[in-house]
Protein backbone atom coordinates (compact mmCIF):
# COMPACT_ATOMS: atom_id res chain seq x y z
CA UNK A 1 0.00 0.00 0.00
CA UNK A 2 1.36 3.17 -0.83
CA UNK A 3 1.33 5.75 1.96
CA UNK A 4 2.37 9.36 2.38
CA UNK A 5 2.42 11.09 5.47
CA UNK A 6 1.46 14.87 5.85
CA UNK A 7 1.09 15.13 9.21
CA UNK A 8 1.92 13.55 12.56
CA UNK A 9 1.89 15.17 15.63
CA UNK A 10 2.16 13.62 19.08
CA UNK A 11 1.62 15.62 22.43
CA UNK A 12 2.62 14.17 25.92
CA UNK A 13 2.17 15.54 29.06
CA UNK A 14 2.59 14.21 32.66
CA UNK A 15 1.66 16.01 36.07
CA UNK A 16 4.18 15.62 38.90
CA UNK A 17 4.55 12.46 41.29
CA UNK A 18 2.00 12.03 43.74
CA UNK A 19 3.07 12.41 47.43
CA UNK A 20 4.46 9.05 48.94
CA UNK A 21 1.03 9.06 50.97
CA UNK A 22 -1.15 9.13 48.19
CA UNK A 23 0.64 6.13 46.57
CA UNK A 24 0.76 3.50 49.21
CA UNK A 25 2.48 -0.21 48.56
CA UNK A 26 0.36 -1.53 46.06
CA UNK A 27 0.13 -5.35 44.61
CA UNK A 28 1.05 -5.88 41.19
CA UNK A 29 -1.21 -5.14 38.68
CA UNK A 30 -3.52 -8.40 37.62
CA UNK A 31 -2.55 -9.51 34.62
CA UNK A 32 -2.62 -12.57 32.59
CA UNK A 33 0.72 -12.89 31.17
CA UNK A 34 1.83 -15.82 28.68
CA UNK A 35 5.74 -14.72 28.30
CA UNK A 36 5.57 -12.24 31.20
CA UNK A 37 9.30 -10.30 31.76
CA UNK A 38 12.01 -11.16 29.23
CA UNK A 39 14.00 -12.82 31.27
CA UNK A 40 12.00 -15.49 31.35
CA UNK A 41 12.47 -16.74 27.77
CA UNK A 42 15.33 -18.78 28.63
CA UNK A 43 12.95 -20.98 30.90
CA UNK A 44 9.65 -21.30 28.59
CA UNK A 45 9.57 -24.56 26.76
CA UNK A 46 9.58 -23.83 23.03
CA UNK A 47 10.41 -20.13 21.55
CA UNK A 48 9.24 -16.84 22.35
CA UNK A 49 9.47 -13.28 21.42
CA UNK A 50 8.64 -10.35 23.41
CA UNK A 51 7.77 -7.04 21.19
CA UNK A 52 8.24 -4.08 23.96
CA UNK A 53 6.92 -1.05 23.88
CA UNK A 54 10.14 1.06 23.01
CA UNK A 55 10.13 -1.57 19.82
CA UNK A 56 6.86 -0.97 18.90
CA UNK A 57 7.27 3.11 19.08
CA UNK A 58 10.74 3.29 17.77
CA UNK A 59 9.57 0.80 14.21
CA UNK A 60 6.51 3.43 13.74
CA UNK A 61 4.73 0.25 12.93
CA UNK A 62 1.31 0.92 11.10
CA UNK A 63 -0.44 -1.90 11.78
CA UNK A 64 -0.45 -5.29 13.65
CA UNK A 65 1.02 -7.40 10.50
CA UNK A 66 4.12 -4.88 10.50
CA UNK A 67 4.60 -5.19 14.12
CA UNK A 68 4.24 -9.82 13.61
CA UNK A 69 6.75 -9.92 10.68
CA UNK A 70 9.63 -8.85 12.96
CA UNK A 71 9.18 -12.19 15.05
CA UNK A 72 11.49 -15.44 13.29
CA UNK A 73 8.90 -17.65 11.95
CA UNK A 74 5.11 -15.63 12.22
CA UNK A 75 4.01 -14.99 8.78
CA UNK A 76 1.07 -12.48 8.25
CA UNK A 77 -1.19 -11.88 4.82
CA UNK A 78 -2.91 -8.49 4.68
CA UNK A 79 -5.85 -8.38 3.52
CA UNK A 80 -7.49 -4.62 2.93
CA UNK A 81 -4.38 -2.82 4.17
CA UNK A 82 -5.12 -1.47 7.48
CA UNK A 83 -4.36 -4.15 9.22
CA UNK A 84 -8.14 -4.68 10.31
CA UNK A 85 -8.25 -8.25 9.51
CA UNK A 86 -4.33 -9.92 9.86
CA UNK A 87 -4.22 -13.31 8.40
CA UNK A 88 -1.37 -14.85 10.82
CA UNK A 89 0.24 -18.28 10.76
CA UNK A 90 3.32 -19.55 12.53
CA UNK A 91 5.86 -22.25 11.51
CA UNK A 92 4.34 -22.90 8.46
CA UNK A 93 0.71 -23.62 9.11
CA UNK A 94 -2.46 -21.75 6.88
CA UNK A 95 -2.68 -18.21 7.71
CA UNK A 96 -6.09 -18.28 6.25
CA UNK A 97 -8.14 -15.75 8.98
CA UNK A 98 -5.60 -17.08 12.19
CA UNK A 99 -7.36 -20.25 13.15
CA UNK A 100 -4.20 -21.88 13.99
CA UNK A 101 -3.60 -19.40 16.67
CA UNK A 102 -4.82 -18.34 19.97
CA UNK A 103 -5.40 -14.38 20.11
CA UNK A 104 -5.42 -12.51 23.56
CA UNK A 105 -5.57 -9.60 25.06
CA UNK A 106 -4.01 -9.42 28.56
CA UNK A 107 -4.34 -13.15 28.32
CA UNK A 108 -8.16 -13.22 27.49
CA UNK A 109 -9.57 -14.64 24.11
CA UNK A 110 -11.03 -11.80 21.77
CA UNK A 111 -12.28 -13.44 18.83
CA UNK A 112 -15.69 -13.84 17.55
CA UNK A 113 -16.50 -17.40 18.81
CA UNK A 114 -12.59 -19.21 20.26
CA UNK A 115 -14.14 -22.61 20.31
CA UNK A 116 -16.90 -22.51 17.90
CA UNK A 117 -15.45 -20.22 15.14
CA UNK A 118 -11.74 -18.85 15.31
CA UNK A 119 -11.52 -16.81 12.35
CA UNK A 120 -9.82 -13.49 13.23
CA UNK A 121 -12.48 -11.07 11.64
CA UNK A 122 -11.85 -8.96 14.46
CA UNK A 123 -8.87 -7.84 15.18
CA UNK A 124 -7.75 -4.66 17.70
CA UNK A 125 -6.07 -2.00 16.26
CA UNK A 126 -2.11 -2.04 16.95
CA UNK A 127 -2.18 1.44 18.76
CA UNK A 128 -4.43 0.07 21.78
CA UNK A 129 -1.27 -1.99 22.72
CA UNK A 130 2.02 -1.28 24.95
CA UNK A 131 3.25 -5.17 23.95
CA UNK A 132 3.06 -8.27 22.31
CA UNK A 133 3.73 -11.82 23.83
CA UNK A 134 4.33 -14.28 21.09
CA UNK A 135 5.00 -18.15 22.34
CA UNK A 136 5.39 -20.87 19.97
CA UNK A 137 6.16 -24.28 21.29
CA UNK A 138 4.45 -26.20 24.04
CA UNK A 139 3.90 -23.87 26.72
CA UNK A 140 0.70 -23.03 24.89
CA UNK A 141 -1.51 -25.83 26.53
CA UNK A 142 -2.05 -23.23 29.49
CA UNK A 143 -3.80 -20.83 27.44
CA UNK A 144 -6.17 -23.38 24.91
CA UNK A 145 -7.94 -24.23 22.59
CA UNK A 146 -6.88 -23.03 19.65
CA UNK A 147 -3.16 -23.48 19.99
CA UNK A 148 -1.23 -25.91 17.72
CA UNK A 149 0.07 -22.64 15.43
CA UNK A 150 0.96 -20.93 19.18
CA UNK A 151 -0.19 -18.14 21.14
CA UNK A 152 -0.01 -13.96 20.82
CA UNK A 153 -1.45 -11.81 23.89
CA UNK A 154 -1.42 -8.29 23.57
CA UNK A 155 -1.10 -6.17 26.52
CA UNK A 156 -2.91 -2.90 27.05
CA UNK A 157 -1.03 -0.04 28.96
CA UNK A 158 -0.74 0.09 32.15
CA UNK A 159 -3.18 2.52 34.36
CA UNK A 160 -0.21 5.26 35.39
CA UNK A 161 0.79 6.06 38.42
CA UNK A 162 1.16 9.96 37.63
CA UNK A 163 -1.44 12.00 35.71
CA UNK A 164 -0.57 11.88 31.98
CA UNK A 165 -2.17 11.81 28.59
CA UNK A 166 -1.12 11.88 24.96
CA UNK A 167 -2.88 13.11 21.84
CA UNK A 168 -1.51 12.20 18.24
CA UNK A 169 -2.76 12.81 14.75
CA UNK A 170 -1.50 11.60 11.72
CA UNK A 171 -2.75 11.64 7.93
CA UNK A 172 -1.79 11.27 4.25
CA UNK A 173 -2.76 9.92 1.14
CA UNK A 174 -5.93 8.28 -0.28
CA UNK A 175 -7.85 9.93 3.02
CA UNK A 176 -6.08 8.49 5.81
CA UNK A 177 -6.25 10.00 9.42
CA UNK A 178 -5.53 8.78 12.68
CA UNK A 179 -6.36 10.44 15.64
CA UNK A 180 -5.99 9.14 18.98
CA UNK A 181 -5.92 10.32 22.90
CA UNK A 182 -5.58 8.81 25.84
CA UNK A 183 -5.24 9.78 29.63
CA UNK A 184 -5.10 8.55 32.70
CA UNK A 185 -3.85 8.60 36.58
CA UNK A 186 -3.87 7.52 40.07
CA UNK A 187 -6.01 8.46 42.98
CA UNK A 188 -5.67 7.52 46.54
CA UNK A 189 -5.39 3.98 45.00
CA UNK A 190 -7.30 3.89 42.73
CA UNK A 191 -6.57 4.20 39.18
CA UNK A 192 -8.14 5.04 35.57
CA UNK A 193 -7.11 4.87 31.81
CA UNK A 194 -9.22 6.22 28.85
CA UNK A 195 -7.94 5.29 25.48
CA UNK A 196 -10.02 7.13 22.56
CA UNK A 197 -8.93 6.50 18.50
CA UNK A 198 -10.45 6.99 15.53
CA UNK A 199 -8.86 5.67 12.03
CA UNK A 200 -9.97 6.05 8.07
CA UNK A 201 -8.72 5.98 4.75
CA UNK A 202 -9.35 4.56 1.55
CA UNK A 203 -7.51 1.12 1.38
CA UNK A 204 -5.22 0.03 -1.14
CA UNK A 205 -7.75 -0.28 -4.06
CA UNK A 206 -10.23 1.12 -5.45
CA UNK A 207 -14.00 1.08 -4.00
CA UNK A 208 -12.47 0.46 -0.92
CA UNK A 209 -12.09 2.22 2.53
CA UNK A 210 -12.77 2.04 6.09
CA UNK A 211 -13.56 4.03 9.36
CA UNK A 212 -13.22 2.76 12.78
CA UNK A 213 -13.69 4.05 15.97
CA UNK A 214 -12.08 2.62 19.48
CA UNK A 215 -12.76 3.53 23.53
CA UNK A 216 -11.02 1.54 26.11
CA UNK A 217 -11.91 2.45 29.74
CA UNK A 218 -9.55 0.65 32.04
CA UNK A 219 -9.59 1.00 36.02
CA UNK A 220 -7.62 -0.60 38.85
CA UNK A 221 -8.62 -0.61 42.71
CA UNK A 222 -5.62 -1.90 45.03
CA UNK A 223 -6.94 -3.67 47.97
CA UNK A 224 -4.35 -3.43 50.38
CA UNK A 225 -1.05 -4.40 49.49
CA UNK A 226 -1.34 -8.26 48.19
CA UNK A 227 -4.50 -7.70 45.75
CA UNK A 228 -5.97 -5.28 43.27
CA UNK A 229 -8.77 -5.45 40.65
CA UNK A 230 -8.83 -4.19 37.09
CA UNK A 231 -12.02 -3.45 35.75
CA UNK A 232 -11.95 -2.85 31.27
CA UNK A 233 -14.69 -1.95 28.97
CA UNK A 234 -14.35 -1.49 25.25
CA UNK A 235 -16.28 -0.47 22.47
CA UNK A 236 -15.50 -0.49 18.79
CA UNK A 237 -16.95 -0.15 15.73
CA UNK A 238 -15.93 -0.85 12.23
CA UNK A 239 -17.69 0.61 8.43
CA UNK A 240 -16.23 -0.49 5.48
CA UNK A 241 -16.51 -0.67 2.03
CA UNK A 242 -14.63 -3.68 1.85
CA UNK A 243 -14.81 -6.68 -1.03
CA UNK A 244 -13.60 -10.38 0.21
CA UNK A 245 -13.09 -11.06 -4.07
CA UNK A 246 -9.13 -10.67 -5.70
CA UNK A 247 -8.31 -9.83 -8.62
CA UNK A 248 -7.87 -12.23 -12.08
CA UNK A 249 -4.30 -12.02 -13.51
CA UNK A 250 -5.37 -10.13 -16.04
CA UNK A 251 -7.64 -7.96 -14.24
CA UNK A 252 -4.24 -7.13 -12.19
CA UNK A 253 -2.08 -6.82 -15.22
CA UNK A 254 -4.47 -3.95 -16.69
CA UNK A 255 -5.10 -2.55 -13.19
CA UNK A 256 -3.82 -2.93 -10.19
CA UNK A 257 -5.64 -1.22 -8.00
CA UNK A 258 -8.67 -2.06 -9.42
CA UNK A 259 -11.96 -3.30 -7.37
CA UNK A 260 -15.10 -4.57 -9.25
CA UNK A 261 -16.69 -5.42 -6.24
CA UNK A 262 -18.32 -1.65 -5.21
CA UNK A 263 -21.19 -2.59 -3.65
CA UNK A 264 -19.65 -5.03 -0.97
CA UNK A 265 -20.06 -3.36 2.23
CA UNK A 266 -19.02 -4.32 6.14
CA UNK A 267 -20.28 -3.47 9.55
CA UNK A 268 -18.87 -4.81 12.76
CA UNK A 269 -19.56 -3.84 16.19
CA UNK A 270 -18.12 -5.53 19.38
CA UNK A 271 -18.97 -4.64 22.80
CA UNK A 272 -16.83 -5.67 25.89
CA UNK A 273 -15.96 -5.97 29.22
CA UNK A 274 -13.76 -7.87 31.92
CA UNK A 275 -12.79 -8.02 35.66
CA UNK A 276 -9.79 -9.58 36.75
CA UNK A 277 -8.74 -9.52 40.42
CA UNK A 278 -4.95 -11.05 41.81
CA UNK A 279 -4.49 -11.85 45.42
CA UNK A 280 -0.75 -12.87 46.72
CA UNK A 281 -0.87 -15.73 49.23
CA UNK A 282 2.37 -15.41 50.52
CA UNK A 283 5.70 -15.09 49.09
CA UNK A 284 5.90 -16.66 45.48
CA UNK A 285 2.37 -17.80 45.93
CA UNK A 286 -0.43 -15.93 43.87
CA UNK A 287 -4.02 -16.28 42.23
CA UNK A 288 -5.34 -14.64 39.56
CA UNK A 289 -9.42 -15.07 38.37
CA UNK A 290 -11.02 -12.90 35.65
CA UNK A 291 -14.66 -12.78 34.33
CA UNK A 292 -15.03 -11.45 30.49
CA UNK A 293 -17.79 -11.47 27.89
CA UNK A 294 -18.20 -9.56 25.21
CA UNK A 295 -20.94 -9.38 21.94
CA UNK A 296 -20.35 -8.96 18.28
CA UNK A 297 -22.75 -8.49 15.54
CA UNK A 298 -20.78 -8.55 11.96
CA UNK A 299 -22.68 -8.17 8.88
CA UNK A 300 -20.82 -8.59 5.62
CA UNK A 301 -22.49 -7.79 2.52
CA UNK A 302 -20.88 -9.16 -1.10
CA UNK A 303 -21.23 -10.47 -4.45
CA UNK A 304 -18.79 -13.38 -3.99
CA UNK A 305 -17.06 -15.35 -1.17
CA UNK A 306 -14.42 -16.96 -3.23
CA UNK A 307 -13.06 -16.92 -6.74
CA UNK A 308 -15.19 -19.88 -8.08
CA UNK A 309 -18.43 -17.85 -7.18
CA UNK A 310 -17.23 -14.85 -9.30
CA UNK A 311 -20.45 -14.02 -11.74
CA UNK A 312 -20.58 -16.75 -14.58
CA UNK A 313 -23.56 -18.24 -16.00
CA UNK A 314 -23.40 -21.99 -14.06
CA UNK A 315 -23.70 -20.01 -10.75
CA UNK A 316 -26.53 -17.00 -11.96
CA UNK A 317 -28.19 -17.17 -15.09
CA UNK A 318 -28.94 -13.28 -14.59
CA UNK A 319 -25.48 -12.56 -14.14
CA UNK A 320 -23.14 -13.55 -17.14
CA UNK A 321 -20.17 -11.66 -15.93
CA UNK A 322 -18.67 -8.65 -14.91
CA UNK A 323 -20.66 -6.52 -17.12
CA UNK A 324 -24.02 -7.44 -14.83
CA UNK A 325 -22.20 -7.25 -12.07
CA UNK A 326 -23.29 -3.55 -11.31
CA UNK A 327 -26.99 -4.30 -12.43
CA UNK A 328 -28.54 -7.62 -12.50
CA UNK A 329 -26.05 -9.40 -10.06
CA UNK A 330 -27.24 -10.65 -6.81
CA UNK A 331 -24.91 -10.40 -3.49
CA UNK A 332 -24.82 -11.95 -0.33
CA UNK A 333 -25.19 -10.97 3.26
CA UNK A 334 -23.26 -13.09 5.60
CA UNK A 335 -25.43 -11.56 9.13
CA UNK A 336 -23.69 -12.86 12.00
CA UNK A 337 -23.92 -11.93 15.66
CA UNK A 338 -22.01 -14.02 18.29
CA UNK A 339 -22.05 -14.03 22.43
CA UNK A 340 -18.94 -15.21 24.41
CA UNK A 341 -18.68 -15.36 28.13
CA UNK A 342 -16.10 -17.15 30.60
CA UNK A 343 -14.31 -17.18 34.30
CA UNK A 344 -11.24 -18.50 34.45
CA UNK A 345 -9.03 -18.98 37.65
CA UNK A 346 -5.11 -19.84 37.77
CA UNK A 347 -2.75 -20.14 40.94
CA UNK A 348 1.05 -19.88 40.30
CA UNK A 349 3.48 -21.65 43.02
CA UNK A 350 7.00 -20.78 43.09
CA UNK A 351 8.72 -22.54 45.92
CA UNK A 352 11.41 -25.01 46.52
CA UNK A 353 11.67 -28.94 47.29
CA UNK A 354 14.72 -31.20 47.79
CA UNK A 355 16.78 -27.83 47.44
CA UNK A 356 14.97 -28.04 43.84
CA UNK A 357 13.40 -24.35 42.27
CA UNK A 358 9.68 -25.51 41.16
CA UNK A 359 7.27 -23.21 39.41
CA UNK A 360 3.33 -24.53 38.81
CA UNK A 361 0.60 -23.12 36.98
CA UNK A 362 -2.78 -24.95 37.07
CA UNK A 363 -6.15 -23.52 36.79
CA UNK A 364 -9.74 -23.96 35.45
CA UNK A 365 -11.93 -22.22 33.00
CA UNK A 366 -15.65 -22.08 31.93
CA UNK A 367 -16.23 -21.19 28.59
CA UNK A 368 -19.65 -20.35 26.82
CA UNK A 369 -20.61 -18.66 23.44
CA UNK A 370 -23.52 -18.71 20.96
CA UNK A 371 -23.97 -17.86 17.19
CA UNK A 372 -26.55 -16.55 15.28
CA UNK A 373 -26.07 -16.98 11.88
CA UNK A 374 -28.23 -15.74 8.76
CA UNK A 375 -27.54 -15.80 5.38
CA UNK A 376 -29.52 -13.88 3.13
CA UNK A 377 -28.78 -13.74 -0.38
CA UNK A 378 -30.26 -10.39 -2.57
CA UNK A 379 -31.75 -10.27 -6.08
CA UNK A 380 -29.72 -6.97 -6.52
CA UNK A 381 -26.26 -5.59 -6.28
CA UNK A 382 -27.24 -3.21 -3.54
CA UNK A 383 -30.04 -5.00 -2.20
CA UNK A 384 -29.73 -5.68 2.20
CA UNK A 385 -33.34 -7.84 2.09
CA UNK A 386 -33.97 -11.13 0.88
CA UNK A 387 -34.47 -11.53 -2.55
CA UNK A 388 -39.05 -12.17 -3.62
CA UNK A 389 -40.18 -15.73 -3.05
CA UNK A 390 -39.64 -18.17 -5.42
CA UNK A 391 -36.03 -16.77 -6.69
CA UNK A 392 -33.62 -19.62 -6.51
CA UNK A 393 -30.72 -16.92 -6.56
CA UNK A 394 -32.63 -14.87 -3.59
CA UNK A 395 -34.14 -15.42 0.00
CA UNK A 396 -32.99 -17.01 3.08
CA UNK A 397 -30.37 -19.84 2.46
CA UNK A 398 -29.10 -20.32 6.16
CA UNK A 399 -30.51 -19.42 9.60
CA UNK A 400 -29.37 -21.43 12.41
CA UNK A 401 -27.94 -21.19 15.76
CA UNK A 402 -24.53 -22.84 17.27
CA UNK A 403 -23.57 -23.27 20.96
CA UNK A 404 -21.29 -24.66 22.61
CA UNK A 405 -19.60 -25.07 26.46
CA UNK A 406 -16.34 -25.41 27.39
CA UNK A 407 -14.91 -26.92 30.42
CA UNK A 408 -11.16 -26.79 30.62
CA UNK A 409 -8.48 -27.59 33.40
CA UNK A 410 -4.68 -27.46 33.09
CA UNK A 411 -1.53 -28.03 34.70
CA UNK A 412 2.36 -27.37 34.23
CA UNK A 413 5.22 -27.87 36.55
CA UNK A 414 8.55 -26.42 35.77
CA UNK A 415 11.70 -28.24 37.56
CA UNK A 416 14.47 -26.23 37.46
CA UNK A 417 18.00 -27.83 37.12
CA UNK A 418 20.69 -25.31 36.63
CA UNK A 419 20.61 -24.39 33.40
CA UNK A 420 18.01 -27.02 31.99
CA UNK A 421 14.36 -27.05 32.74
CA UNK A 422 11.93 -29.81 32.14
CA UNK A 423 8.48 -28.76 31.86
CA UNK A 424 5.80 -31.48 32.13
CA UNK A 425 2.52 -29.83 31.35
CA UNK A 426 -1.61 -31.58 30.71
CA UNK A 427 -4.46 -30.09 29.37
CA UNK A 428 -8.28 -31.41 29.56
CA UNK A 429 -11.26 -29.75 27.25
CA UNK A 430 -14.63 -30.95 27.66
CA UNK A 431 -16.59 -29.50 24.92
CA UNK A 432 -20.37 -29.66 23.87
CA UNK A 433 -21.60 -28.56 20.85
CA UNK A 434 -25.51 -27.58 19.74
CA UNK A 435 -26.30 -26.44 16.08
CA UNK A 436 -30.04 -26.14 15.15
CA UNK A 437 -30.86 -25.34 11.52
CA UNK A 438 -34.36 -22.84 12.14
CA UNK A 439 -35.19 -23.00 8.20
CA UNK A 440 -39.00 -23.84 8.49
CA UNK A 441 -40.00 -27.51 6.84
CA UNK A 442 -43.64 -28.21 6.93
CA UNK A 443 -44.69 -31.36 8.98
CA UNK A 444 -41.34 -31.56 10.92
CA UNK A 445 -41.91 -31.93 14.36
CA UNK A 446 -39.95 -29.45 15.72
CA UNK A 447 -40.60 -27.13 12.61
CA UNK A 448 -37.07 -27.44 11.75
CA UNK A 449 -34.53 -29.16 9.67
CA UNK A 450 -32.35 -30.63 11.86
CA UNK A 451 -30.44 -30.40 15.16
CA UNK A 452 -26.86 -32.11 15.38
CA UNK A 453 -24.81 -31.43 18.58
Amino acid sequence: MFFASLLAASIPFQAPAPSPDTLRAAAPLPAIEVIGRPDRLARIPGAGTVLDRRLLTESRVFTTAEALRKVTGVYVRDEEGFGLRPNIGIRGLSPTRSTTVMLLEDGIPFTIAPYGDNGAYYHPPIERFDRIEILKGSGQILFGPRTIGGVINYITPAVPERTSGEVALSGGSRGYLNTRARFGGTWAGAGMLVDLSRRQGGGARENIGSTLHDATLKTVLRLGSDQSVVFKANYYTERSQVTYSGLTEDEWASAPRSNPFRNDSLLLDRLAASATHRIALGTGTAVTSVAYGYRIRRDWWRQSSNSAERPNDASDPGCGGLADLSTTCGNQGRLREYGVAGLESRIRLDRTILGLAHQLDAGVRLHHESQDRLQVNGAFPAARTPGPPGDVNSGIVEDNLRRNTAYSAFVQERLLLGPWTVTPGLRLEHVRYQRVNRRPVPGHPDGVQGRSS
